[in-house]
């Protein structure tokens, strides 16, 4: 199965006191290449990812600068859900499997799914979202 990834991202920054997007390299295949990547989440209605599928992991699918940079195993899955207010007065939720990350806890998961920053995992997923964690590593939640 194809996972594709975005090489750029219009990413916010505060300048003069405005929010502006800027574009922003990921590096998310670098990062995989590099073991620092070691899950992507995402929407998965169908229940298309399973444990034992083939991962290959892309950049321009659907496109005609499709490249194929690395393969590896989906070595399992996990629920995920990130929702925003409402808990205790907090800013967000990060939940895996129905339990609520700590804040120590979203930072690892954010830097482990390439990010450089809870800020921005939290700017990626700026609204409430429900998907898998899909792994390629051991790590789990």
């Amino acid at each position: 199965m194809i996972l594709n990834f975005k090489e750029k991202w219009m990413a916010p920054e505060i300048f003069h006191g405005v929010i502006v997007r800027r574009e922003k390299d990921t590096r998310f295949i670098e990062k995989i290449c590099d073991g620092i990547k070691k899950h992507s989440i995402r929407i998965d209605k169908k229940g298309r990812w399973k444990s034992g599928s083939v991962i290959h992991m892309a950049t321009g699918g659907r496109t005609g600068r499709y490249k194929c940079h690395a393969i590896r195993k989906c070595t399992g899955t996990q629920s995920v859900s990130i929702k925003y207010g409402g808990f205790a007065n907090a800013q967000y939720s990060v939940y895996v499997d129905n339990r609520r990350l700590t804040e120590s806890e979203v930072e690892q998961l954010a830097y482990n799914d390439g990010f450089d920053d809870v800020r921005d995992f939290l700017n990626w997923f700026k609204d409430d979202f429900h998907g898998k964690i899909i792994h390629w590593t051991r790590l789990r939640y």
